[in-house]
């Protein structure tokens, strides 16, 4: 079929621009007899919006397809124009030659672009620009260097309607609707591109948040047996304590039982101490009860002493008052009964004295013996008293150890109360970072 612009494109023959004129002005009334209607897509609705808001309408359809002769003409030119652009830049050059070749994309650039002036806007059309979207960001094409491309094919295609169309209304209805076709074109890729960006976020997102997930997981799980085993450390470390309070406790008892009995002890000692003490007196009493016994005794020996030497002049004189009164004879028998009689006295009191002096010699005896044994006994009270008083001092020393370490206990004892209310804290602050732990695994699995 004969393209209804065909004598507007300029031919190698150059034909006469009044035919030109006269044939654009019936092609512009038959397309301004036509109603414009708005472009519609099923099942795309958004699309459809857009449509409406470039005004690109279903008469800028039917002209796309009219212009596609012109273009097709063209076609070699515009692609070689584009990927001559292309290829001046080093990072797209490097981008063909790793994916595919000038050739083959010369070849593809062709076919999409007389697609895009068939006159067909449909699902299949946008399908084909957003698999166009995801191969360019296959191959790592960034969105600024695609608008710089799509610019200079814009400007191929202005070229070919400027050089080809004479007529100015055509050309600027032309230009208009080209670039409202271009802008739909761009407005899908991008909107690919974003999706596609979108989606390898997402992707990466979902990585990053399976590693974080995993990470969480295994590190709010470590951190729950932690505190599980820290806890039971814990609870363990309680029961010891309080096994050590008690203990303790036990202890502060026992030391204040042996205080006590240390203190009855020591009051024992010092009335034994008094005791000895008292006995030690009545030893210096009865040492001197014995001195003046001794004191007795020898004056009692004195006595003796003058009785015997007494009784033996007595025994003398009778002796010598028999002899006189045997040389007076008769006369003298009365006076030698009275001298015998005055010498059995005489003798009678010798042996009285003689006993006498044997019981006081056996007194002295016995009086030294008594003394040696007072002097003994006050030997060993005086040491008792010394022993007393050093076991006194050991019993001082004693309750005052003691003392100081019931002290030392009952501080220790609230110490170990002060540790087992920290440990008890340690314990319920282990239960929160616990149930913190579990409260992160959940929130990880729910990621």
């Amino acid at each position: 079929m004969k393209c209804p612009f065909s004598n507007l494109i300029k031919s190698t023959s150059q034909p006469d621009l009044s035919d030109q004129a006269s044939s654009a002005k019936r092609g512009n009334s038959s397309l301004s007899n036509t109603e414009s209607k708005q472009l519609k897509i099923e099942g795309e609705q958004e699309i459809t919006e857009q449509l409406r808001m470039i005004d690109l309408s279903e008469n800028d359809i039917e002209l796309l397809h009219r212009m596609k002769p012109l273009i097709e003409k063209r076609i070699d030119w515009i692609t070689n124009t584009f990927y001559q652009s292309v290829l001046d830049v080093p990072k797209l050059q490097e981008i063909i030659v790793k994916y595919s070749s000038v050739e083959r994309l010369k070849a593809t650039l062709q076919e999409h672009l007389l697609d895009m002036f068939s006159g067909n806007i449909d699902q299949e059309f946008i399908a084909k620009r957003l698999k166009i979207a995801k191969v360019h960001k296959k191959v790592g094409l960034e969105p600024k260097w695609y608008l710089s491309a799509f610019q200079n094919l814009q400007n191929a295609f202005l070229k070919v309607i400027y050089d080809d169309i004479q007529d100015e209304h055509w050309r600027l209805h032309m230009i208009k609707t080209t670039s409202k076709l271009l802008s739909l074109e761009q407005q899908l890729v991008l909107e690919a591109y974003e999706r596609e960006n979108l989606y390898e976020k997402e992707q990466q997102y979902e990585i990053v948040k399976n590693e974080l997930k995993g990470k969480i997981t295994i590190f709010s799980e470590g951190l729950e047996e932690l505190s599980l085993d820290t806890n039971a450390a814990v609870e363990e470390l309680v029961a010891s304590s309080h096994e050590v309070s008690e203990a303790i406790k036990r202890s502060v008892y026992t030391a204040e039982e042996s205080q006590r009995l240390a203190e009855a002890g020591r009051n024992h000692l010092h009335e034994l101490n008094e005791r000895i003490g008292s006995i030690n007196v009545r030893t210096s009493m009865m040492n001197e009860s014995v001195s003046q016994l001794d004191a007795s005794s020898e004056k009692i020996q004195n006595i003796v002493d003058t009785v015997s030497g007494i009784a033996s002049q007595i025994k003398l004189l009778s002796l010598n008052a028999t002899i006189e009164a045997a040389h007076v004879g008769e006369q003298g028998k009365g006076f030698a009964v009275v001298a015998h009689e005055v010498s059995k006295l005489s003798e009678h009191t010798k042996d009285t004295v003689t006993q006498i002096e044997g019981l006081i010699k056996q007194s002295v005896a016995i009086t030294t013996q008594v003394v040696q044994a007072i002097e003994e006994v006050r030997k060993l009270a005086q040491n008792g008293k010394v022993q007393s008083e050093a076991t006194n001092e050991v019993f001082l020393h004693i309750l005052s150890t003691m003392q100081s370490s019931a002290d030392e206990i009952i501080v220790v004892e609230e110490q170990i109360s002060e540790l087992i209310d920290t440990i008890k804290g340690i314990g319920s602050s282990t239960s929160e970072v616990a149930a913190s732990a579990e409260r992160l695994n959940k929130v990880s699995s729910e990621l």
